[in-house]
């Protein structure tokens, strides 16, 4: 019997970036595949095939240049690391001694997470890439890093989550740090592609498939209990946020329907008293309303698919809990 031979990491990221640009092929036939691969891919495939990649002894990993929009060039080595939530260990195992650290635990924590963050892909980048980044650091765990971070709604969200409906498809947290002026929220990859990007191609079936599935899971969801009283908002104590036009939170507890209505229509700029009672007017009575639990930027974009063996969609994921809230 031959002996089996495991796959090189060339080989597996090779593999990986191939279903990748099958599945975009898919989606459309005149697609530009270069767009679909990583900037990098040249310069990693050839670390790995050198047997190099993820090895921080041969210093492998160019640092990102200053003049990058990247947030990750700003880091500094020498700053100081605050946990907030601790790690788990699969994240104390991925910046450790183990097959995949990245560092010897003789280096320095921050030292160690430069490097992790400098090798990881890209997933997503906002308007600033200076201001919010989302790394794959591995194949099962990414990192959401986000600049001047005042509270950690999405985090005590998937805490909660975790603890009270473990069978929602969301990410599992798995420690929080703050580096550099940074917020480095590090949880579980959820496996699939946004449903943006799929949904033109379903036929009727799998988009029912796919609407009975996030009923369910919206319905478990809003099952959650709310006791009277309890503040609105953030489960940390956050406070209800109005992201409409821009960031707005409210600056007090609101533990009421009429309180958030108040919240909302007392906006910034807003049209004064009149507008205030009108708007109220024209709302349903607050007895008619229902506080419940909600994910509060819940968009196809946010929404992760992946297909079946039976050529069907399953969800496998709920992500960006950052405006989460109990609301009516």
């Amino acid at each position: 019997m031959g002996r089996v031979v495991k796959p090189s990491r060339a080989s597996r990221f090779n593999t990986h970036a191939l279903k990748k640009l099958q599945a975009a092929v898919a989606l459309d036939p005149d697609v530009d595949l270069t767009t679909k691969l990583p900037t990098d891919y040249s310069a990693r495939l050839e670390r790995m095939r050198n047997g190099l990649e993820n090895d921080s002894r041969n210093n492998t990993v160019a640092p990102v240049g200053p003049h990058e929009e990247d947030l990750r060039a700003s880091l500094d080595a020498s700053a100081p690391v605050e946990t907030i939530y601790p790690l788990s260990k699969e994240v104390l195992d991925l910046l450790g001694d183990g097959p995949q650290a990245f560092g010897s635990l003789s280096s320095s924590l921050s030292e160690r997470l430069i490097r992790m963050m400098q090798a990881s892909e890209i997933l997503w980048k906002g308007p600033s890439a200076r201001r919010k980044m989302i790394l794959k650091c591995n194949a099962h765990i990414v990192l959401k890093a986000v600049r001047d971070m005042s509270e950690f709604t999405e985090y005590t969200t998937l805490q909660y989550l975790r603890q009270y409906r473990p069978d929602i498809p969301s990410p599992e947290p798995l420690g929080l740090l703050r580096f550099n002026g940074i917020t480095l929220i590090f949880m579980s990859y959820q496996p699939g592609d946004p449903l943006t990007n799929v949904w033109p191609s379903l036929d009727k079936t799998q988009k029912a498939s796919i609407q009975e599935q996030l009923n369910k899971i919206l319905t478990d969801l809003r099952s959650l209990p709310w006791n009277p009283g309890t503040p609105l908002g953030g489960i940390g104590g956050e406070g209800c946020k109005d992201v409409r036009r821009h960031l707005r939170r409210s600056d007090r507890p609101i533990t009421t329907i009429d309180e958030f209505e108040q919240f909302l229509f007392k906006g910034y700029r807003s049209g004064g008293d009149a507008f205030v009672k009108l708007m109220g007017e024209l709302s349903p009575p607050a007895s008619s309303c229902k506080v419940v639990f909600t994910h509060g930027d819940l968009r196809p974009d946010n929404i992760i698919v992946e297909m079946t063996a039976d050529h069907g969609y399953k969800i496998t994921g709920l992500i960006d809990w950052e405006v989460l809230s109990r609301i009516h």
